[in-house]
C-alpha cells in the first residue's frame, strides 16, 4: 500500500475542483480528479502535469452513478490502497438558468449535491478508514445555513434559491451526521465553504478568484488533526453558523 497521500476531488476538472487539486498536488498529495466528461478529464491532467504535479490521474466519475462510483473505488484501491482526503466538490445549480422552476429541477439539484456526495462518501469509506489521518470535506455553501438566511435575508435573500439552498442545507445536516457516524472509523468530516467565486456557477460577478476559494478546502485537508473542525461549517478558518 502507498504512503504518499491520495486525494479525490469530485468536479475536479474545472474551476474550484482543479484548483484544489493543483494545490494539493503542490503539496505533494497524489491527485485522482472525478470527472463527468473523460476528455475533460484528460485535460485537467495534462495541464496540472504541466504545472507542476508529479502524480495526478482522471476517472469518469458522474456522482449519482454507481457504476462509475465503483469503477473509482476500484482505480483508487487497486493503485494506492487506502484514501486520506476526499472532498466532495462537484455541486450543480439550476436555479438560475432562465427557466421557472420545476420538479424535475429541484430533484435533479438534489440527486447531485445531496445524494451523490453520500453515495461517493459511503463507497470510499472502506478506503478512507485505512487512512491514518482521514478527511471529507463537503463543499457546501452559507446559503444552505438557516440561521443565516433567517437573520441576514436582505444580504443572502437574492441568492438563496430554492432548490440550490436548500440542498446545501441538506448536505450541511448530512455532513453532521456523516461526521458522527464515521467517528469511529477514524474518518473526519466537515462542510466547507469557499464563497463566492470566479466560476461557471459563481460568474464573472464573484469578488473572489478560484485560486482564493480553494483555500478553504485545501485548509481543511491539510491542516493538524487537532484542529480539524470535526462537523463544521467552515470559511477560511472561521465557523458559519447553522
Amino acid at each position: 500500500m502507498s504512503t504518499q497521500k491520495v486525494a479525490l476531488i469530485t468536479g475536479g476538472n474545472k474551476g474550484l475542483g482543479k484548483e484544489i487539486a493543483r494545490q494539493l498536488g503542490a503539496q505533494g498529495y497524489a491527485i485522482v480528479i472525478g470527472a463527468r466528461d473523460e476528455r475533460l478529464g484528460r485535460q485537467a491532467v495534462d495541464e496540472l502535469t504541466k504545472g507542476g504535479v508529479k502524480e495526478v490521474r482522471a476517472v469518469r466519475l458522474e456522482v449519482t452513478n454507481p457504476e462509475h462510483i465503483a469503477a473509482a473505488v476500484k482505480l483508487v484501491a487497486d493503485t494506492f490502497g487506502h484514501l486520506d482526503v476526499l472532498v466532495n466538490n462537484a455541486g450543480i445549480s439550476l436555479d438560475w438558468d432562465g427557466t421557472p422552476m420545476t420538479a424535475e429541477k429541484f430533484t435533479k439539484t438534489f440527486n447531485v449535491n445531496v445524494t451523490g456526495q453520500w453515495l461517493v462518501t459511503e463507497a470510499f469509506v472502506p478506503l478512507l478508514a485505512k487512512s491514518a489521518d482521514a478527511r471529507v470535506i463537503n463543499h457546501s455553501s452559507m446559503l444552505g445555513s438557516i440561521a443565516t438566511c433567517e437573520t441576514s435575508w436582505d444580504q443572502v435573500g437574492s441568492f438563496a434559491t430554492e432548490a440550490y439552498a436548500t440542498s446545501k442545507a441538506a448536505l450541511n445536516m448530512l455532513t453532521v451526521l456523516q461526521s458522527k457516524k464515521l467517528a469511529a472509523k477514524g474518518i473526519a468530516v466537515t462542510a466547507a465553504h469557499p464563497g463566492w467565486v470566479k466560476t461557471d456557477l459563481g460568474t464573472d460577478a464573484a469578488p473572489m478568484d478560484v485560486a482564493s476559494g480553494a483555500k478553504t478546502a485545501v485548509g481543511l485537508a491539510t491542516m493538524a488533526r487537532e484542529r480539524f473542525p470535526h462537523g463544521a461549517l467552515t470559511h477560511l478558518g472561521d465557523r458559519l453558523p447553522w
